[in-house]
């Protein structure tokens, strides 16, 4: 297996740009910059986070991870602490500790999330459900089976532990 080349020139990716997904309960997901791009060293996700979701408490084994919130507040558990994220506020959860986050507020919450060493932005492509522009994002009937599916796949293929 060989290993990706060190990117040596600027990444521009316009706003608007790289590919989105729909995952877990309504949330947006758009690849910015990824493995390949970047040679393995950084994933950078934008997510938009609707009222009531957020993933469940949770470890990562095989990143560190670090969100940057731009828009809305989001509920942090971290190991055992809970603190609320504002817009400008940024977060460094480093592997192998217990985290989650829930927007328990009545806006959505918008925020760019970084996975060092990057491979992790890879499962949300994988399990989320193609955007299609104009056409919303899947009903809540379908949110709970969503976020279990979604939660096997990081526990099978992504090294991540629920706790």
């Amino acid at each position: 297996m060989s290993t990706p080349e060190i990117v040596h020139r600027a990444i521009h990716v316009p706003p608007g740009a790289g590919q989105s997904v729909w995952a877990f309960s309504g949330d947006r997901y758009t690849l910015k910059v990824g493995a390949e791009e970047t040679g393995g060293l950084i994933g950078v996700m934008e997510a938009e986070i609707p009222p009531g979701s957020g993933p469940p408490l949770h470890i990562h084994q095989n990143e560190d991870e670090a969100f940057y919130l731009v828009e809305g507040r989001l509920q942090v558990v971290d190991i055992d602490r809970e603190f609320t994220a504002e817009p400008g506020s940024f977060i460094y959860l480093p592997r192998g500790k217990a985290h989650g986050f829930k927007n328990i507020f009545d806006t959505p919450a918008k925020m760019l999330m970084l996975f060092m060493p990057s491979g992790f932005e890879k499962f949300f492509l994988e399990v989320g459900e193609e955007l299609v522009p104009g056409q919303p994002a899947p009903p809540p009937s379908q949110f709970a089976a969503d976020v279990e599916r979604s939660m096997r796949v990081a526990t099978e293929k992504y090294g991540i532990e629920s706790d």
